[in-house]
């Protein structure tokens, strides 16, 4: 008669071997933990101390290396900036001693109190009524770029069209929408907002 399968009297049963295996396995873990710990802590206790102060804006350097004397921006690349006189009722331009800037104009004309972007076209426009006459030219103003002329801007000015350039409407086409310039090209003249973005009263509206 065969006697039942099973552990031998004395061996641990299943529960027990798997809380053995959990106990070795934290165990593991632990020393990994303390091993990692060690790793980091000792090179800081066997570095040499660093003098008090040191990286600490006013504090000594560790690894003071002088400075060479000679600038990286001498003098005489930078010469005072003379830009030409401002005309009467023109904008000023912002400078500030030591500060050069170069300004890249989007091309624009000011007029009825608005901007207009200007686009050269080939289209047989016809000019319309006199708007304005250029008076104020942001690019002689700026001195080709060197320094920022803030706004507002003045109706008659402009930073694409030189002085005594005469703007015109656009026969056929709303003048809150579109104005015009001829010079050796014809340029429309699209009224945009502060933003460069199309006005509300001119989304949609045909190009004359």
């Amino acid at each position: 008669m065969s006697s039942p399968s099973g552990p031998p009297p004395g061996a641990p049963g299943p529960a027990e071997e798997r809380a053995r295996t959990r106990r070795v396995a934290l165990l593991v873990g632990s020393v990994i933990v303390v091993l990692t710990l060690l790793a980091t802590i000792v090179p800081h206790l066997l570095r040499p101390p660093v003098p008090a102060g040191a990286g600490v804006p006013g504090g000594p350097s560790v690894e003071a290396v002088p400075l060479p004397e000679e600038s990286f921006y001498p003098p005489e690349e930078y010469p005072e900036l003379v830009l030409p006189p401002v005309p009467d009722g023109c904008p000023k331009p912002l400078v500030e001693l030591g500060v050069h800037v170069q300004a890249d104009w989007f091309p624009v004309v000011v007029a009825n109190g608005q901007d207009y972007q200007m686009q050269e076209t080939y289209r047989p426009l016809t000019p319309g009524p006199a708007v304005v006459t250029i008076r104020c030219d942001i690019i002689d103003i700026s001195g080709g770029g060197q320094a920022v002329v803030p706004k507002p801007w003045p109706d008659g000015t402009s930073s694409g069209l030189p002085v005594d350039t005469v703007v015109t409407e656009v026969a056929g086409a709303s003048p809150a929408c579109f104005l015009m310039a001829r010079q050796d090209i014809t340029w429309l003249l699209r009224a945009v907002d502060e933003r460069g973005r199309t006005p509300a009263a001119c989304v949609g509206v045909p190009d004359p």
